[in-house]
């Protein structure tokens, strides 16, 4: 049975994002809250102009980190696909990223469809 699509739209925060390296699996988000704890407070914007933007202005995050990781996002759009959603900083989404996505309540998990792990969002 396929999912029906549905609307990432809205403000999330990131929860965890696995990946598997060398047979093993790890937490990278954890990993980094350990190194940076105010990237708990990053919001992942995904705005119905099909902008996906991360908000680090009240993270506390010191500003070079917040600039940076906003920059990494500031040209991001986002389109959904069926069950799958594709996030590229070219407008013609010739490069980008897919992951399979699944809205359950007010949590959002992404399944790399190319090994890029999983990423599992709560909503604001």
């Amino acid at each position: 049975q396929v999912a029906i699509p549905q609307n990432p739209v809205g403000k999330w925060k990131k929860l965890s994002h696995i990946s598997a390296y060398d047979g093993q699996t790890f937490d990278s988000h954890k990993a980094l809250l350990t190194q940076r704890p105010c990237a708990a407070k990053i919001v992942w914007e995904i705005n119905a102009d099909k902008t996906f933007r991360l908000n680090a202005s009240a993270s506390g995050c010191d500003e070079k980190y917040r600039n940076i990781q906003e920059k990494l996002y500031s040209k991001t759009n986002w389109k959904v696909h069926g069950n799958k959603i594709t996030i590229s900083s070219q407008k013609d989404f010739a490069v980008g990223q897919t992951y399979t996505i699944t809205i359950r309540g007010n949590k959002m998990t992404w399944v790399g469809t190319e090994g890029q792990g999983t990423i599992i969002y709560q909503k604001l």
